[in-house]
């Protein structure tokens, strides 16, 4: 029933194909911008849309809650791209404008919730189909079919539900995984933290990126006696601490009840609304002329 589309993340990966092209005037860059997105969304509606039907567009709200439980979550993000030279603020702006537009023009669902990440979104969308949008199949009723895109290696949760694929645009692979190794990843994952993300490992302080400092590090051996023993390897009330802290931010079964809540029920009562005419005129106002010619893909 879903094609899950991690919106920010297929986008930069499409867009930094054309890193090289990404100069010239603002409405040139914007106008690369929305067309290699437009084209790269479109894209998978072709090539998966039979299979796994519709395209949902997750995007990233303004705040994140976990902001709101750990401060220094995705701390360091804008220093890293200042170091950068590409216009990020022109990116994340047009990026921005064409969320709106998606939603106003394109027959897709497109979910943006104040607090929630797209991770998230994803996240509920799926464990939400596993039970709410069931397919019979012969006798029984079975979970449809859901096809996530996007690079995110924390997705790797959600195939745990056997109905569950992930594609990765920036490794053009199926991501794939096994129990065992779900099992595993979730443990180091919360063990290691993510520090592109500004989340410490277990053994380091809250603040250790921010300050520039290097990390404890946690050895092979003990990385071990937390994958055989889960938190129960935990040695100190710090540890414990800040075990609670990374389960509660990499962990996709910690989302919130009520972002739970609201992601739901803005998927049940999203009705898109863009047609043929629409997506028309909005492709012309856009000089995306090479996207008219394939109208009907969208």
């Amino acid at each position: 029933i879903m094609i899950l589309i991690d919106y920010s993340q297929v986008a930069l990966a499409a867009i930094l194909t054309f890193q090289r092209e990404l100069k010239g005037t603002e409405s040139e860059i914007k106008n690369l911008i929305r067309h290699v997105t437009l084209s790269t969304i479109k894209s998978y509606k072709k090539k998966y849309g039979k299979e796994y039907g519709n395209v949902v567009i997750c995007c990233d709200g303004r705040k994140y809650w976990r902001r709101d439980f750990f401060e220094y979550y995705k701390g360091m993000r804008k220093a890293n791209r200042d170091k950068s030279d590409l216009d990020w603020t022109l990116i994340f702006d047009t990026l921005s404008e064409m969320r709106e537009d998606i939603a106003k023009h394109f027959p897709y669902k497109v979910m943006h919730i104040e607090r929630a990440e797209a991770d998230d979104i994803i996240a509920v969308l799926t464990k939400y189909a596993q039970d709410n949008e069931l397919i019979q199949e012969g006798l029984v009723e079975e979970p449809q079919k859901i096809l996530i895109l996007s690079s995110d290696k924390d997705f790797k949760q959600l195939q745990l539900h056997p109905t569950v694929k992930q594609w990765s645009p920036m490794q053009k692979k199926y991501v794939t995984a096994t129990k065992k190794e779900i099992h595993e990843y979730i443990i180091e994952h919360i063990v290691k933290g993510d520090a592109g993300d500004g989340v410490p490992n277990i053994l380091s302080k809250d603040d250790v990126f921010m300050k520039g400092e290097r990390q404890k590090p946690v050895s092979a051996k003990r990385l071990q006696e937390f994958i055989e023993n889960g938190f129960i390897a935990c040695k100190s009330e710090e540890e414990r601490r800040n075990w609670h802290r990374n389960a509660t931010l990499v962990n996709f079964d910690f989302i919130p009840e009520d972002v739970q809540k609201t992601i739901v029920e803005n998927y049940i009562n999203s009705k898109p609304t863009g047609d043929k005419m629409s997506i028309m005129n909005y492709l012309m106002e856009h000089r995306c002329r090479l996207l008219l010619d394939e109208i009907e893909e969208f």
